[in-house]
């Protein structure tokens, strides 16, 4: 496993990366084919420009697995504070420790690199995402809670 930087030929593994993950979730509004690809297409646009405008010293990684990309690390770090804007794994590398691999490592560089915290947001939907980053020690914060997300911070002993 390793992590290198997004490149512009990434862009086509990157739009389909974000539809196997909006796709799904959208494919329960049954919307004809061609509909959902250009909902997916306006909201991957969407997302880059809000990290664009929101995070714009974050990093795009492309998580590498023998070689090949299984997912995408964005990841924006500040002297003392490492934020996780995104994380996103293909369909078949859930669940099969890939994303432990990475946050353990990013932890593990953050405290290297004199970082205190590690932070991030999960939308408070994804009950799986959210099981996933308590596991890994991440607690949440309530007073940076939104209707919509919610902060967890992994505090970075060394």
């Amino acid at each position: 496993m390793r992590l290198r930087l997004a490149e512009a030929d990434d862009e086509p593994f990157l739009r389909d990366l974000f539809k196997s993950i909006k796709g799904a979730q959208l494919s329960a509004a049954n919307l004809p084919e061609a509909m959902l690809d250009l909902v997916v297409a306006q909201q991957y646009r969407a997302q880059v420009a809000g990290h664009a405008a929101q995070c714009p010293q974050a990093q795009s990684l492309i998580i590498l697995r023998d070689g090949s990309p299984v997912g995408r690390l964005l990841l924006d770090r500040a002297a003392s504070r490492w934020h996780v804007v995104d994380l996103a794994l293909l369909p078949g590398t859930r669940n099969a420790g890939v994303g432990r691999e990475i946050m353990q490592s990013v932890a593990t560089a953050a405290r290297e690199q004199g970082a205190d915290v590690l932070s991030l947001a999960v939308a408070t939907t994804n009950d799986d995402a959210l099981r996933f980053y308590a596991r890994l020690g991440f607690c949440e914060i309530a007073d940076e809670a939104s209707a919509s997300h919610r902060s967890m911070e992994l505090a970075l002993a060394r």
